[in-house]
């Protein structure tokens, strides 16, 4: 009975020390900024975080899996720290989806030290993808943020993004296609 009483101590703190249950401050703040820039209510999904033990459990599910893919999952999870994502359905859409908007949005994020690197605007959807570099050469966050009609998606993504990046440009390589070349 000890024994079974000290393997749920154990798996609680890993569970606590990995922040494999909240988000962090950093991911709190520029959430909060982002809705305080929208005009609209919002009603939490969900929202979570994986830390490394979470990564840790996943690699070996995937290193005992039948996959083709197993190599590739596993070098890409092997470079990931920390996962921090978000949910939020719309309850009203008094924001029109315009690249005013946008702008206002990337400010929030701006803020908080990210560059943004992708911004698109459709009807539909406006999507920013910022990166915080740990210098020049290095990626180090990636942060995604995606506004519809119906939700709010924000996704913070810790580690080697730049090596990430890599991993996955060369294994779909084969299925990359440019648009309006012939």
């Amino acid at each position: 009975m000890k024994k079974v009483k000290h393997l749920i101590i154990i798996l609680i703190m890993a569970l606590l020390s990995s922040s494999c249950i909240g988000v962090n401050r950093e991911f709190k703040n520029i959430r909060s900024s982002i809705m305080g820039n929208i005009n609209d209510d919002f009603k939490k999904e969900f929202e979570f975080s994986v830390g490394p033990v979470g990564f840790f459990i996943v690699n070996q599910f995937v290193r005992f899996s039948d996959t083709d893919a197993k190599e590739n999952i596993e070098q890409i999870l092997n470079k990931v720290n920390n996962i921090h994502i978000g949910i939020y359905n719309r309850l009203s859409n008094s924001s029109k989806l315009s690249f005013g908007l946008f702008k206002e949005l990337s400010k929030s994020v701006i803020n908080e030290s990210w560059k943004p690197i992708i911004k698109t605007v459709s009807k539909n959807e406006l999507v920013g993808i910022f990166i915080k570099e740990l210098d020049a050469d290095h990626i180090r966050e990636l942060f995604v943020v995606t506004l519809s009609s119906e939700e709010l998606v924000l996704v913070k993504l810790e580690g080697n993004i730049g090596a990430i990046i890599d991993q996955v440009i060369k294994s779909h390589s084969n299925n990359l296609r440019v648009t309006g070349y012939s």
